[in-house]
């Protein structure tokens, strides 16, 4: 029975993981966290005369995949563990460029702990970084997806919770 009960367990969770790309459309709803970083980044655009940009669903489950795996793999990269760019990961989670005149993306990743792992922190940081605020007020970008991640076991030489950031951003044009 405790097999029986383990397999339908493991394929549900792979049926899961795998169909994940695949309902890219479907609605999301953000973490309190997470709402905060698109609500920084809108008011920073927007004061800036740039467009809002909106929650794009695949992005989201692509950042959070991301910031999943730095804290599980404990690694800070924006190539994936297996070493894929993440241009190509936010393909795999179905930011498709095909069929598309225009597509442009831009990602930047922060961790913090304690004080610094708060969401004005890690923005404010961003925006002291040229090139990482370069990528947030990027004209063209109208797309958005946020993912965080607490990791309980610590990153580079921190022993305490360790959150991770990843902001995705895009745009695609017919």
């Amino acid at each position: 029975m405790k097999s029986k009960l383990a397999l339908f367990l493991a394929v549900a969770i792979l049926t899961t993981l795998v169909a994940l790309p695949a309902t890219a459309s479907a609605a999301i709803t953000l973490t309190p966290t997470e709402k905060k970083i698109v609500s920084l980044v809108n008011k920073a655009r927007t004061e800036r005369g740039l467009h809002k940009l909106y929650v794009k669903p695949c992005l989201v489950r692509a950042a959070r995949a991301h910031s999943a795996e730095m804290g599980g793999e404990q690694y800070f990269d924006h190539d994936s563990f297996s070493g894929d760019s993440f241009a190509r990961r936010l393909i795999k989670f179905g930011y498709k460029r095909a069929g598309y005149s225009f597509w442009k993306v831009g990602e930047d990743i922060a961790w913090g702990s304690g004080l610094y792992s708060a969401p004005e922190v890690i923005f404010d940081g961003w925006m002291h970084s040229k090139p990482h605020r370069a990528v947030i007020l990027t004209k063209r970008f109208r797309n958005i997806g946020v993912g965080v991640k607490v990791c309980d076991e610590g990153y580079g030489g921190c022993t305490d919770p360790v959150t991770f950031f990843t902001l995705d951003l895009g745009r695609r044009i017919d």
